[in-house]
């Protein structure tokens, strides 16, 4: 165990029922550029009404702790959502259906109109389960949305109907799922010390579940089987427990980066390393999901002027993406964070190599992506040559 986390996890940390009773995050400033502003440069966009968190393209961001909704949470959500109901050839599952997937297209008005729809209809049953999972849906719309105040009402009452209804506890992972978006909340909403003290409830909650997983998988199984056998053999079993782990980590270093001060980097690094070990573990070092998060990883630090980590993590992808099919429409948006860590870090001339990779990755893209990273190249050329002494030559 990382000597930080033993101490996080043995710290006093308030009831979640406490922490929950209940920000915008800070502007970096940096060299007068206007290149950082959309780091986190994905894929294609797509129509998006009443707002939301997302800026543009699959894997884009404002820059706000949203990265807890684009790795682990949609890798494993099946165990961190409300059970999937079993409706076939039903209009509710239908509804439900279509709700996820304008959801997923970032139509969140669109989701919500058939969801309340939904809803009335699950209530005319009377059935629980399809209750909480409507109620689960709506609440994961207005979070995506940045609807705050309509995420937490609908979060909190899937939190009770999870307790009252359905004997879940305050570690089974629905609960965990939710207690880390509310955390998440409570930290836009500026309530810093609460939102620690969930995320941390979390963390440790998780960790002795995970603990205890190991310990009987070990005695059932054997304890001298090799990882990547066991995660092989066992799929999801073996890894589910160990995946909400890494992801409670995750929600938790990014909480510290976009919120805390330098002191807190140091836990941060050690964090952000035990959740790139368990994606290797899980998934393999040149997955998708790796490369993702350490995309992920690396433009929260650069947002926040932690150029040095930034340079850290983004290095050990930089490689690894040219060979990840799944992650081609990532390769612009990657180099412009790899190249503004090295420009940070004095590495200049890298920095221009990797902006010029991203404009000619970009060529086979659409007018957006090509428009982005031209200007991101323009701009560092101009920063760059800024600094430089003129040169007279005399023929």
């Amino acid at each position: 165990m990382l000597p930080s986390m033993s101490k996080l996890c043995t710290s006093t940390v308030r009831p979640v029922a406490a922490a929950f009773s209940t920000g915008t995050t800070r502007q970096h400033h940096s060299s007068g550029r206007s290149r950082q502003q959309h780091h986190r440069h994905g894929g294609s966009g797509g129509k998006t009404n009443g707002g939301g968190r997302w800026s543009y393209g699959k894997s884009a961001a404002t820059g706000g702790t949203t990265v807890l909704a684009l790795s682990w949470m949609t890798t494993i959500k099946d165990v961190l959502g409300i059970e999937k109901v079993q409706l076939d050839a039903d209009p509710l599952k239908e509804k439900v259906k279509q709700s996820w997937l304008y959801r997923k297209r970032r139509q969140y008005d669109d989701a919500i109109q058939v969801l309340q729809l939904a809803l009335e209809e699950a209530e005319e049953r009377k059935e629980d389960m399809p209750i909480t999972r409507v109620y689960d849906e709506m609440a994961n719309t207005f979070y995506e949305k940045m609807n705050l105040d309509e995420a937490d009402k609908y979060f909190r009452i899937v939190i009770q109907r999870l307790v009252q209804l359905h004997g879940k506890k305050d570690f089974d992972p629905e609960f965990i799922g939710v207690s880390l978006k509310l955390a998440d909340i409570l930290a836009h909403r500026g309530d810093l010390e609460s939102a620690e003290s969930g995320f941390k409830h979390c963390v440790r909650r998780q960790m002795k579940v995970m603990e205890e997983h190991m310990k009987k998988f070990s005695v059932a199984h054997g304890a001298l089987v090799e990882d990547r056998h066991t995660v092989d053999t066992f799929g999801p079993m073996y890894t589910d427990p160990i995946a909400l782990f890494g992801m409670t980590l995750e929600a938790y270093a990014n909480f510290l980066i976009n919120y805390c001060g330098e002191t807190r980097m140091a836990e941060v690094e050690e964090y952000i390393d035990e959740v790139m070990k368990i994606s290797y573990q899980i998934y393999g070092a040149s997955s998708a999901h790796t490369i993702n998060m350490l995309n992920n990883f690396g433009a929260t630090l650069v947002l926040k002027n932690r150029f040095e980590l930034a340079k850290k993590y983004l290095a050990i992808g930089v490689d690894r993406i040219l060979y990840v099919n799944e992650c081609a429409h990532m390769l612009p948006g990657y180099y412009c964070n790899y190249a503004e860590s090295l420009f940070h870090t004095g590495q200049k001339n890298e920095a221009l190599e990797f902006a010029r990779k991203a404009v000619q990755m970009s060529r086979s893209g659409d007018d957006r992506v090509r428009h982005y990273t031209q200007n991101f190249l323009n701009d560092l050329e101009k920063d760059i040559n800024r600094g430089k002494p003129k040169s007279w030559w005399f023929f």
